[in-house]
């Protein structure tokens, strides 16, 4: 269905003339300025045409297209009419432009006009945060009381501005890999409704803009939600999976196929992956083992029916995909937002977590035979909530894959703001969700005993190990449409026994704009992973800019490598790594896409601590090979090829 056909069956008749109220942020925007300053949409003399579900709202509403310099027009000579409201307004404006020192005066008279407003002194926080200034200069009476910051062992130092790396946009997916070989990893930026982003790492940090001149172009327009690299014919050359668009209906795929890190062509119709799908996240795996990565795709989020099935597209090895999702009994309708892959039994098959906005998240194991088993309530991983991203990954350590699935509870603004104020533990139904494997084919929801407990709008969510202890952290990408919504990251420290603590602020990631793609990369040779955040919200009013975190460490050690399948799929996607330290393990997997439709670098990480090598080191390959190495030095970056005892040094930190 054309998203136009789309647009006019759901948004026509009666529904056209629903109150703003059904929309978060013009219900704002209604409330906050009155009737009488609404701003007109253009005039309707033909039926216009609209290429996201956003720009309808947008053209009734022009505050939120970000028609910023009419409002502040409008609102500034009225200042004295509604003190309150309109500074208000006029301080959310400048947070949405990042013009965060012009916003503070408006804070501050909005405070004045009415002290005992805690989303105006909310907002006054977040300014004064934003534009560098220490909590210490807003006046005695406005401060908020929030629970102290805790301690983090490792700082996140936002170097955009140095490396390139910005982009006002409306962020969505984004991925690390090293499309030219020459290997230091390069970003692809997805964004909605604006061009594809490859960013080239020029290796002294900075970062230059290449996907026109490469031919990574969208020849429709949409953008795309999710961005992924992936060697899919095994030719040795990282390749780009994209996907549009995800909340505008009538979207489509993108498959580009790198030549020799020279330029990509776009292969989308003759790999078969050209029928519209309304697409949203995606990840790769070799589900089957025969040596070749296939890709599973969220869909059906704004389908009027309730969802769509899953997409599964197996890679037939010839440059061409066939969709097989029927046949794999992927059945299950929902509208889904993610997809991971990761073998949670040990059986060697990769097996599906699903997340969805209407019905929560679904596990599907890998039978074997080319077919999946709802396995979800057995599991005990089966939850109504609106789940949007999940991952697989290994917490404590024990060798088996653990899963944390992102929330997005109901509630206002004020409940958000309330929480962060109090710390106060939430009912579980507004939880995020962290599940521990039991090793017996179910899980265990261990939430509340990991400290997990606040109120969060998670939108998306990464792991990584970001102080190089071995045990990975969680990041949360918090938001919503609002205009006004400013909700902090949440960063998620892991004390390796369990329990995790929210460093977000003493880390260094002071953020409270939306934030969908999140992705993580050792991209400066440091041994530590820095983040690349891909910031935007729905409307076009609400785009921020995409930031790069450096991660400045914390003294710990750490252990790269670069697995290259022979027998297996190139890129060693679902690879099983185990590096021991004296009696610890540590394990890792090859991830191939998972959060927002986002990717981690597939260079693999170990966190060594204090320990200066690694004794011995497992490496479970996909084709069900087994090698071992034997006391390897930490401060390298290493490649190993599946089947060969030789390793390489790829670089030293």
């Amino acid at each position: 269905m054309q998203r136009r056909d789309f647009l006019k069956n759901i948004l026509g008749g009666a529904a056209l003339a629903a109150s703003s109220e059904a929309w978060p942020a013009a219900a704002w925007a209604s409330t906050l300025l009155g009737p009488q300053m609404k701003f007109a949409p253009p005039p309707q003399s033909a039926a216009p045409r609209f290429d996201d579900l956003a720009e309808y709202r947008e053209a009734k509403y022009p505050l939120l297209a970000g028609d910023f310099a009419q409002a502040l027009k409008f609102l500034v000579p009225r200042l004295n009419e509604r003190p309150g409201p309109i500074a208000y307004a006029i301080a959310t404006i400048h947070f949405l432009e990042e013009k965060y020192a012009l916003g503070i005066p408006y804070a501050l008279q909005a405070c004045r006009a009415a002290p005992e407003t805690t989303h105006y002194r909310w907002m006054l926080r977040v300014l004064t945060l934003m534009g560098g200034r220490s909590e210490s200069t807003i006046p005695a009476s406005f401060r908020l009381r929030v629970p102290e910051a805790a301690h983090s062992p490792f700082h996140l130092q936002d170097v955009t501005a140095a490396s390139g790396t910005g982009r006002v946009v409306l962020g969505r997916g984004a991925a690390w890999g090293d499309f030219d070989n020459d290997g230091r990893d390069d970003i692809l930026v997805g964004a909605e409704r604006a061009p594809f982003r490859l960013l080239r790492n020029l290796g002294n940090g900075e970062f230059t803009d290449v996907a026109a001149q490469v031919g990574l172009v969208d020849p429709v327009g949409l953008g795309c939600y999710a961005a992924q690299f992936v060697d899919y014919d095994n030719d040795g050359y990282q390749d780009i999976f994209l996907s549009s668009n995800g909340w505008g209906g009538g979207g489509r795929l993108f498959l580009f196929h790198n030549e020799k890190g020279r330029k990509f062509t776009d292969v989308t119709k003759s790999a078969r992956l050209g029928e519209p799908v309304n697409a949203f996240g995606a990840a790769w795996a070799d589900y089957d083992n025969d040596g070749k990565a296939d890709l599973a795709v969220a869909t059906g989020i704004v389908d009027p029916a309730g969802g769509d099935r899953i997409r599964l597209f197996h890679n037939e090895g010839n440059g061409k995909f066939r969709e097989v999702g029927l046949e794999a009994g992927l059945l299950q309708k929902a509208k889904w937002i993610s997809v991971c892959w990761g073998d949670y039994d040990g059986d060697g098959r990769q097996d599906l977590v699903a997340t969805s906005y209407n019905d929560g998240c679904f596990l599907f194991r890998n039978l074997g035979n080319g077919r999946f088993e709802d396995v979800s309530d057995r599991a005990g991983i089966r939850d109504s909530l609106h789940a949007y991203t999940a991952e697989f990954f290994d917490y404590d350590n024990d060798g088996r894959l653990d899963l944390f699935v992102s929330t997005y509870p109901d509630g206002t603004l004020h409940d958000m703001i309330e929480n962060k104020l109090s710390g106060a533990v939430v009912p579980a139904a507004q939880r995020q969700l962290l599940f521990h494997n039991n090793g017996n084919g179910g899980f265990s929801n261990v939430t509340k005993q990991a400290g997990i407990t606040g109120w969060y709008g998670a939108m998306s969510s990464q792991v990584a190990d970001l102080d190089n202890d071995g045990f990975p952290e969680i990041l949360l990408g918090t938001g919503n449409p609002e205009l006004d919504w400013t909700e902090p990251k949440a960063l998620f420290l892991n004390d390796g026994r369990g329990h995790f603590t929210d460093v977000a602020q003493a880390a260094g990631l002071v953020n409270f704009g939306m934030l969908h793609g999140m992705a993580f990369s050792d991209y400066d040779d440091s041994g530590n992973l820095s983040l690349f955040g891909s910031f935007g919200g729905f409307y076009w009013g609400t785009r921020l800019s995409s930031r790069l975190y450096r991660n400045e460490g914390g003294g710990n050690r750490a252990l790269e490598l670069r697995l290259v399948g022979t027998r297996s799929n190139r890129d060693a996607i679902g690879a099983h790594v185990t590096a021991f330290v004296g009696n610890r393990g540590i394990h890792r997997w090859v991830n191939g896409g998972n959060g927002f439709g986002s990717m981690n670098s597939r260079v693999v990480h170990i966190g060594l601590g204090r320990n200066s090598r690694v004794d011995r080191l497992l490496v479970a390959w996909p084709s069900g090979l087994h090698q071992t190495f034997h006391d390897l030095p930490a401060g390298h970056r290493l490649e190993m090829h599946e089947g060969s005892a030789e390793v390489k040094s790829l670089a030293r930190f």
